[in-house]
């Protein structure tokens, strides 16, 4: 899979990319589907997010539709009236998972989702659309060890793919996905 286009986030007067997409349980919630107009936006849809007073907002958007049956390419971009008609700014409180935002010097590109691996990552954790705690990790260690770094990047794929991230080393998925990436590797 082609990397993605990432989302742009407003937090403390910062710009960031995220490596999450927070209107998406939005959107499966209410059966809605864009079209992909690129590789590199799958979602078919860029969203443009701001943390104000810890709370999540939606204030722009960028989606494609479709007219007919497509499931590629768009005939029509759409913004955020499309979804919430007269709004400008929307409280996101259907948001209660985790926003990661990888930042800083990209270490390693890998060209697939959002596995890229940063210096650092930011961790904002949402509770009904309410900023209710936050922590960063500093990925440096990961490029001084090169294994630990392959490690972290099989993890990454696996949520890309699964939608779940490896915890414990010895799990049958861990092993699993590190057989597949040695059969890959040859």
């Amino acid at each position: 899979m082609t990397a993605q286009c990432r989302e742009r986030l407003i937090y403390n007067g910062e710009e960031y990319y995220l490596a999450t997409e927070p209107l998406a349980s939005y959107l499966i919630k209410h059966d809605i589907r864009f079209i992909a107009s690129h590789t590199a936006c799958w979602r078919g849809y860029i969203g443009s997010w701001l943390i104000e007073d810890n709370k999540l907002y939606l204030v722009d958007l960028k989606a494609n539709i479709s007219e007919g049956n497509k499931k590629f390419g768009a005939d029509k971009e759409v913004g955020l009236d499309f979804l919430f008609p007269g709004q400008t700014k929307v409280f996101a409180n259907w948001y209660s998972e985790v926003i990661r935002i990888p930042h800083g010097k990209m270490m390693k590109y890998v060209h697939q989702g959002y596995a890229s691996l940063y210096e650092k990552e930011l961790f904002l954790r949402f509770e009904s659309g309410i900023l209710v705690s936050y922590r960063e990790e500093d990925n440096t260690h990961f490029y001084a060890n090169k294994k630990r770094m392959e490690e972290r990047n099989m993890s990454d794929l696996c949520e890309a793919i699964f939608g779940v991230k490896l915890q414990k080393k010895g799990n049958w998925l861990h092993n699993l996905f590190r057989h597949l990436h040695k059969l890959y590797r040859r």
